[in-house]
């Protein structure tokens, strides 16, 4: 009787969730901005007003912010690693993991910059969302 019950809720739960979510579609996507100040990267402005705030847009600003932020956290740990080896003092496991930080930092810069590259040599196409146009009446 108990597992009867719990599936009648679970499913009235969904059945509620599903409501409120088609009431949610009924809004009209152009009428919902945001309404925080963001930077601008690639040349991609998704600020309110004078920005495009289309789905696409954002999900290529999220690209670039992801690449700008890899490459900010990549010279962070440049700069740790280097900073923990000159203060060293010819310590052996200090150097190590000094240089192990480092390693890794260049190995994560390559990987970011190799997947960049290889998107923009096979098909620059590939970093551009195209998402169909819904109309919401």
């Amino acid at each position: 009787m108990k597992i009867k019950t719990k599936f009648k809720l679970t499913g009235l739960f969904f059945l509620v969730l599903l409501l409120v979510c088609s009431f949610a579609l009924k809004a009209k996507a152009e009428d919902i901005k945001l309404n925080l100040t963001y930077p601008t990267f690639g040349n991609i402005n998704i600020n309110y007003p004078g920005g495009n705030q289309d789905l696409n847009q954002i999900i290529a600003w999220l690209y670039y912010f992801i690449i700008g932020i890899s490459g900010f956290s990549a010279f962070f740990m440049f700069v740790w690693g280097g900073f923990q080896w000159s203060s060293s003092a010819g310590n052996p496991n200090v150097v190590a993991e000094a240089k192990d930080k480092l390693t890794s930092a260049a190995l994560g810069v390559l990987i970011v910059l190799s997947a960049y590259l290889i998107l923009q040599v096979v098909n620059p196409e590939l970093t551009t969302l195209n998402l169909p146009q819904i109309q919401i009446e």
